[in-house]
């Protein structure tokens, strides 16, 4: 029940609720509480709450005091001269909710607290519920639209939860929690193959009355910010279009429906325009592809590396392949400039990176449940490197739309996922997505080389060993790979924004190029230093 007539809580209480570490106690104590949270009419039947930058974070503004929030806040906000600005009061789970599956967070304005991602998650994706046994029960949700198709074309988005739930013990502990997977029933519904043995699982029809209240809250609707994009988009005149076109690919095109969904989503919101992207092209040192005769493979060598930057986000970062190409390595094949500074990123090359990125994270989300994440120079394969069973550079095919693509390599009994980044004489090249170790008797017949890619009698996949050439025969394109049950899109998205920012906290900072003009006076004005101070020390 919402607490409506009641003393307004103060600050104090609810920093003494969050640091006694109880969080049933501040799930049971402030979830249905009041925030009286300010909200912008944009249009008639589009209410949003007001967005405020905290530490580079969009956050809601709110307060349990609605006169702190009249009085004090809107005092303090600028806004536009037709702006149609009122006060609404949510609860807190609510406000949560919206705030985690929308990745913002919640400003307590003149409280100064601010509550992060991990605080909305907590308040707005779990509950306490007592159930008709007189049994107390936290559940625990994670929201997905699953879609779930088969080879004849026929799709659905189906909104399916995963749950943990768990006994609650005296009031505080955490007792025999059991994991489900919850799916609505009411539309047409099947399991690929081998998707059902995940997780048990329960259809929505059969959940206890208060269970199904719970289920229908979290699967409802979140706040609409994207029309607001494109209401502002239409006003600017500048209708931002759907750009994606599918491609030709080594798959049955029936398999591809659900990938295509995705891809569509990241072509059209992360890089819809190679035009809005850029190439940075920085100094470093790396490890060479190509090692000269005499040369020792352990030592670093001048290089360059790759991060697409993003006009519309500045503070995303996406580099391509930790480690860069050496100088040395560069040839009238290499299509990456080897001068520093900032470059046009070509048409087929963000092509390619959509591609990589919509396989990546359509295999990581096969396990719904879990949140994906990626590894920092994860699409190494988009530009040139020698696979480690090769003698040679290869150079990742720009115009050949088919690679890379998500495929099976069967190791012993195990199927290791790859990504397929094109094709030699020799066989495909690929990269594995798993960290596998694959004795040598389980390496696929054929390999080349195979005794180099040995650390003792095994391959590592994944951490040690980086992409091989394989032959054809040893590459399967499994149907029900491709469908399925999924983490939604949205999810997935979310995450790869995640990735993007994260990313850009972690980078170093390009090395100086020690021609550049600005880097010399650097140095001369150093020097100077140096020797003002040794005069004065001698003198």
């Amino acid at each position: 029940m919402i607490k409506e007539d009641v003393p307004v809580p103060a600050a104090t209480e609810f920093m003494e609720a969050l640091n006694s570490g109880n969080h049933l106690k501040l799930i049971r104590e402030w979830g249905n509480v009041l925030f009286h949270t300010v909200f912008i009419r944009e249009h008639p039947g589009l209410e949003l709450p007001m967005l405020h930058s905290v530490d580079d974070h969009h956050s809601f503004l709110a307060s349990p005091d609605v006169n702190e929030v009249q009085e004090a806040l809107l005092e303090r906000l600028v806004l536009a001269e037709d702006a149609d600005v009122f006060v609404r009061a949510v609860p807190l789970r609510e406000l949560a909710r919206n705030a985690h599956m929308l990745g913002a967070w919640l400003n307590w304005f003149d409280a100064k607290i601010i509550m992060d991602s991990s605080l909305m998650e907590l308040l707005g994706m779990k509950a306490l519920v007592t159930l008709d046994d007189g049994q107390e029960r936290l559940y625990q949700a994670k929201v997905y639209a699953s879609p779930a198709l088969n080879k004849s074309g026929i799709s659905t988005n189906v909104s399916a939860q995963i749950w943990k739930v768990s006994d609650i013990e005296g009031g505080a502990g955490l007792q025999r929690t059991r994991e489900f997977f919850v799916y609505d029933d009411s539309k047409s519904f099947a399991f690929a193959e081998n998707e059902g043995s995940i997780l048990s699982s329960r259809k929505l029809s059969q959940l206890r009355a208060k269970e199904a209240m719970l289920f229908g809250t979290w699967a409802s609707p979140v706040y609409n910010f994207e029309a607001v994009t494109k209401d502002a988009v239409r006003e600017a005149d500048h209708l931002v279009e759907d750009t994606y076109v599918p491609h030709p690919s080594l798959l049955d095109e029936a398999l591809l429906d659900s990938f295509r969904e995705l891809e569509r989503a990241i072509n059209n919101e992360i890089m819809p325009d190679a035009r809005r992207l850029h190439l940075d092209v920085s100094k470093g040192q790396v490890f060479a592809e190509l090692e000269e005769p005499g040369d020792d493979e352990l030592d670093r060598v001048e290089g360059r590396k790759f991060c697409i930057v993003f006009d519309d986000h500045p503070e995303w970062c996406l580099w391509l392949g930790g480690d860069g190409l050496a100088v040395t390595d560069y040839s009238d094949e290499v299509w990456l400039p080897e001068s520093p500074g900032r470059h046009e990123v070509p048409e087929s090359l963000r092509l390619k990176i959509v591609r990589a990125i919509a396989w990546t994270l359509f295999w990581k989300g096969r396990e719904p449940g879990s949140r994906v994440s990626l590894i920092p120079g994860q699409f190494a394969g988009l530009r040139p490197f020698r696979p480690d069973n090769l003698d040679r550079i290869f150079h990742p095919p720009l115009d050949d739309t088919r690679f890379p693509a998500l495929a099976s390599m069967l190791c012993g009994e195990q199927p290791l996922p790859v990504l397929v980044h094109g094709e030699l004489p020799e066989g495909y090249v690929i990269e594995a997505l798993e960290d596998l170790q694959v004795s040598a008797a389980e390496l696929p017949r054929g390999t080349l080389r195979r005794d180099s890619l040995l650390l003792n009698g095994a391959v590592h996949f994944g951490s040690m060993c980086g992409p091989i050439v394989v032959p054809q025969t040893a590459i399967e394109f499994p149907d029900e790979w491709y469908t399925g049950i999924r983490t939604s899109n949205t999810q997935l998205i979310s995450d790869l924004k995640a990735f993007l920012w994260d990313q850009s906290r972690v980078v170093p900072a390009p090395e100086k190029d020690p021609d550049d003009p600005g880097a010399v006076i650097g140095i001369c004005l150093g020097i100077m230093a140096f020797l003002l101070v040794l005069v004065l020390v001698l003198g």
